[in-house]
């Protein structure tokens, strides 16, 4: 019985030294920022409303005529969303908790693809970008980006000022967003 008595000090001490010699690590961006980028609809008219998003994307320079201008993000998220079934408090995350350095972000921007429809009174119809928008939605951001923060930015996609069916029956796409930014300190 003795033995068995040292065996469970000597367990217990053992257990109580490692657990105790652990040490809690954080992480700190000193000269980068964690972003995430959610999208969102609004309640629409329309059955469905079907947007391709392929990417997303920040203007880190003025000159928007620069190759470097825009930079794409890990998007996690790329593929065919119905904003009908992201409004109020529902939203798909699109850009998941990615580093980037901390500078001045001019724009944020979503990439469309081609599958881009909407329903209304059970007739589908295919979405046509107008050429000026270039198969995006552009918005102002206008932030310098502080380092060890973490920046969730939140694309309202505002449905039925976005897409007008005309008297031909084309569907187009003229998209109107917002952009709701919180600002959350790592540490």
């Amino acid at each position: 019985m003795p033995k068995f008595k040292i065996l469970v000090i000597s367990v217990l001490t053992l257990f109580l030294m490692t657990s105790c010699s652990s040490e809690l690590e954080t992480e700190t961006f000193e000269s980068s920022t964690l972003v995430t980028v959610k999208l969102q609809g609004t309640p629409s008219v329309f059955h469905k409303a079907n947007l391709e998003v392929i990417d997303v994307q920040l203007r880190v320079l003025e000159d928007e005529s620069n190759p470097n201008a825009w930079v794409s993000l890990n998007t996690v998220n790329t593929g065919i969303h119905d904003l009908t079934k992201i409004t109020d408090d529902t939203v798909v995350t699109l850009v998941d908790f990615e580093e980037i350095p901390s500078e001045f972000i001019y724009n944020i921007k979503l990439v469309f693809g081609d599958s881009n429809t909407v329903v209304k009174n059970g007739l589908e119809y295919v979405l046509d970008i107008a050429p000026e928008f270039d198969n995006a939605s552009v918005n102002i951001v206008g932030k310098q980006l502080m380092s060890n923060k973490v920046y969730d930015f939140v694309l309202v996609f505002d449905t039925d000022e976005s897409i007008k069916i005309s008297s031909e029956g084309t569907a187009n796409l003229d998209p109107k967003m917002s952009t709701e930014m919180r600002l959350f300190n790592l540490y």
